[in-house]
């Protein structure tokens, strides 16, 4: 081949290659491309479609069944067996349900428990027959609920199962009071015609607990101090030119606070309230109602207060006040010694802090003066919970004591400004390492352990340490449960009659109405934020929102269980302030928590249409709809629920404290609306009695009358403070005493601002039970380091240890048998 033809065949293989020669592969590939992307398309419309119909089936499966047992519940209250038996099936065949078969397993301090015992099997006929012998033996019945509280199987509505709660509340023949009947009962459903049948029914467990007496008594009404909280006029509609974003909010404060303010060793009662919140005197004596010296205190025209905390901030021995004032700026008060405070907000330099919920006194840097944490919500003037899992509250604040009745915010520098909706806040030592750390409460949403570093500085230890407790936190509190001398923690939530909701097929239905309503580009970073905590098992994080209360158990290497459901620590309801109380001096912490919400029209709930809106409108719930007042209408959410009160029933067999629920028996189950609790000894008689407070109700005064059956310790601390070098703060907050008899040991610290917008007794107790003495008593002060020891001394006394002496004072203030008694109980 010629130079010149070699070169042209250079030049043509040089040349691009014409476009018709490429357009029939890339062609191709466009025409693949295409149909990968339909496919992808098509199967993800047909998953979204699926998820869609699956949620909405099983959510139509639940409501049916929720509503025939509503209707069951209804006919069964008002002794209607035949309406009751037409829900069930003529195949019908199930167990006895052991109503007729009650048998003795507990009784102690008058509390009786019977366990159910059923078993042989029952057709339609047979079934009904025992309800109906059931009722006969009820002299009255007051309430009776069917709730479910697992779907089981939902598939097909053929074939319905689910495990359902049972509660009766009534007064059995020959009982002089009312008891609580419960049972846990296995049901399966099939539709016959317009509705839902009973197929099957058997018992799973169940017991009755009644009492004789009560063991408390509600005295508030002798004393004075049941007057009616009041909403906060600001969060009211006809106050308002513009509606409020998170209108609901009015129904949440109410907090209530035990202090000595005029030390004269009788605790006294600051009310907090939305028109006019009330300081009470106690006269001591259990004959004379508290005495209002509001105005005479100078504490006069304290409107939109959440929660008023009395601590010895400047260490001259009288206690001052912190009190928060929801849209206008929080307060501080000084204690003149005589009755009187001066507001010395403008000095003090403690910030606005709109929307303060609740607050907490400690320690933090041990340099003998206590500091000031404040818990806050989200503005409810210009915002709303952005989801379920929100955290868009305004960031709370630490308050650094400079020691000249000065407070620096020194928030960034120390790493706690938390920006959860906050209800809860408490300093502990919880690794006793002779620092107070911090545990935050937030409302829809993660709780916050921050480890105190000691150096002015918290690290959030929450994932590692597990103690994140999803959920509706409303507060919680440190105490040693298990008497293991270590600080656990209890966290009061909201436990749904309608948990069983919060199942794969809502999480799978929300997660896609979350992409398709176009939500997830504002929410996706706080999804992400559970991933990095919880991992990819969102099921369980939309669970833990619905399961209620939770109990941390402390294991003593910087780590917690949440023991909840084995312990019997989480019974059904809308909790707010709960406390670790041994209400019965037996040596074992019980717990109490309040209970309520929405009160309307008896009979109404409201929740289970707003938790399937919020999954399936989530555009709507974006604009605060869902929880307008206006949309509630006359229902109740929430609403006309009791307190609960769970005994400890000590260590089993098994070595595990576990709690049972006894607040119908001993008086307690107050149907108040209840919010905070504060307990203290009232009438120094050795028992802690409790003060609870409540939203739009009557405020209560619940006299113990069980705790004296038993033997007690009272001790108060005094820190040197200043008197001493490296003293501790007058209060002795976040000193520890740990008292041993026989190899048995119980610990208590001293707490300042726990529970719910609400202050507790600094007076630590103990309950000895028969033991008419203290083997050994240590009292550890956190700033000195300081341990003192005390051997070998009688019970029934309260008790001063100061920082440093090594004596036990006897405190003799005066002490009241049984303070308004009622002419009955004085006669006996």
């Amino acid at each position: 081949m010629s130079e010149n033809a070699t070169k042209t065949e250079e030049k043509r293989a040089a040349r691009p290659e014409k476009a018709g020669s490429t357009r029939k592969p890339r062609r191709r590939r466009l025409v693949i491309a295409g149909i990968v992307v339909l496919v992808v398309i098509g199967l993800g419309w047909m998953t979204m479609s699926w998820a869609e119909n699956t949620g909405w089936k099983f959510f139509h499966h639940g409501r049916d069944i929720v509503q025939t047992l509503a209707l069951m519940a209804k006919a069964l209250e008002a002794g209607d067996v035949e309406t009751f038996g037409g829900f069930f099936a003529d195949e019908y065949h199930g167990s006895s349900l052991g109503f007729g078969d009650l048998r003795l397993a507990d009784d102690r301090d008058g509390v009786r428990r019977y366990h159910f015992h059923g078993g042989d099997a029952r057709d339609r006929e047979a079934a009904l027959e025992e309800w109906r012998e059931y009722l006969a033996t009820m002299d009255r019945v007051e309430e009776i609920q069917l709730h479910v509280h697992r779907l089981e199987s939902w598939d097909s509505r053929e074939e319905l199962a689910a495990s359902v709660r049972f509660e009766l509340i009534g007064t059995p023949a020959g009982e002089p009071r009312a008891g609580i009947d419960r049972a846990l009962l296995s049901m399966r459903f099939t539709t016959h015609g317009d509705g839902l049948r009973v197929v099957a029914a058997e018992l799973r467990e169940g017991d009755r607990v009644i009492a004789d007496e009560p063991h408390f008594v509600d005295v508030a009404p002798a004393a004075g101090v049941d007057f009616e909280n009041q909403y906060y006029p600001p969060f009211l509609s006809e106050n308002r030119e513009e509606p409020l974003k998170f209108a609901m909010l009015k129904y949440g404060p109410a907090g209530i606070t035990a202090v000595d303010y005029d030390d004269d060793g009788f605790y006294d009662l600051f009310i907090p309230d939305g028109v006019e919140s009330r300081l009470y005197r106690n006269p001591g004596d259990g004959t004379r109602a508290f005495e209002d010296v509001t105005a005479a205190a100078g504490l006069s025209g304290l409107s939109g207060v959440g929660v008023a905390l009395f601590a010895d901030y400047d260490n001259d021995g009288f206690k001052d006040a912190f009190i928060s004032r929801t849209f206008e700026p929080n307060q501080i008060f000084h204690n003149n010694g005589d009755g009187t405070f001066t507001d010395v907000t403008a000095e003090a330099g403690i910030d606005e802090d709109c929307c303060t919920t609740v607050a907490s006194w400690a320690d933090y840097d041990n340099d003998g003066w206590l500091d000031l944490y404040v818990g806050r919500y989200l503005d409810p003037r210009l915002a709303i919970p952005t989801t379920f899992y929100a955290r868009n509250g305004e960031p709370n604040q630490l308050y650094h004591n400079n020691g000249d009745g000065t407070f620096t915010n020194v928030t960034v520098e120390a790493g706690v400004g938390e920006v959860g909706l906050c209800l809860g806040s408490v300093f502990g030592d919880y690794d006793d390492d002779g620092d107070p750390d911090l545990y935050v409460v937030n409302d829809f949403g993660r709780k916050t352990l921050y480890r105190n570093e000691g150096d002015g500085t918290f690290t959030d230890v929450t994932v590692e340490t597990g103690t994140l407790a999803y959920g509706a936190g409303m507060s919680a509190s440190f105490g040693d449960y298990d008497n293991d001398a270590d600080l656990d923690i209890y966290v009061a939530h909201i436990r749904s009659d309608y948990g069983w909701f919060a199942e794969w097929p809502t999480v799978m239905r929300y997660m896609f109405n979350t992409w398709r309503q176009g939500v997830w580009k504002t929410d996706m970073p706080l999804y992400l934020q559970i991933l990095r905590q919880s991992g990819l098992d969102f099921v369980d994080v939309f669970q833990q929102m619905a399961a209620g209360n939770t109990l941390l158990r402390n294991n003593g290497d910087g780590t917690f269980d949440d023991v909840s459901w084995e312990t019997g620590a989480n019974p059904p309801g809308w909790f707010w302030g709960s406390n670790f109380v041994d209400f019965d001096n037996d040596g074992w912490q019980d717990i109490y928590s309040a209970n309520g919400w929405v009160y309307n029209n008896i009979g109404t709930e409201i929740e289970l249409d707003f938790l399937n809106n919020v999954v399936s409108e989530m555009e709507i719930y974006k604009t605060g709809a869902f929880f307008d007042p206006a949309n509630f209408g006359i229902q109740s959410w929430h609403g006309w629920e009791r307190n609960r009160h769970l005994r400890s029933r000590g260590p089993g067999e098994d070595g595990e404290v576990r709690f049972e629920e006894i607040g119908r028996a001993t008086g307690t189950d107050l149907l108040l609306n209840s919010r905070g609790i504060a307990v203290a000894d009232f009438w120094n008689r050795g028992v802690l009695d409790m003060a609870v407070a409540a939203s739009t109700d009557r405020h209560a005064l619940l006299r113990n009358d069980v705790g004296q059956r038993r033997n007690w310790l009272a001790v108060e601390l005094a820190g040197a403070g200043p008197e001493l070098a490296n003293g501790t703060n007058r209060d002795a907050v976040g000193a520890r005493v740990v008292i041993r008899i026989g190899e048995d040991l119980q610990m208590r610290e001293v707490v300042l601002g726990d529970g719910y917008g609400s202050q507790n007794t600094l007076r630590l107790y103990f309950g000895l039970g028969d033991a008419d003495a203290v083997d050994e008593m240590i009292v550890k002060w956190p700033r000195s380091g300081i341990v003192q020891r005390f051997e070998g001394f009688s019970a029934n006394r309260i008790l001063e240890v100061t920082e440093g002496r090594d004596e036990l004072v006897e405190k003799t203030y005066g002490t009241v048998e049984q303070p308004f008694a009622a002419p009955e109980e004085e006669e006996s």
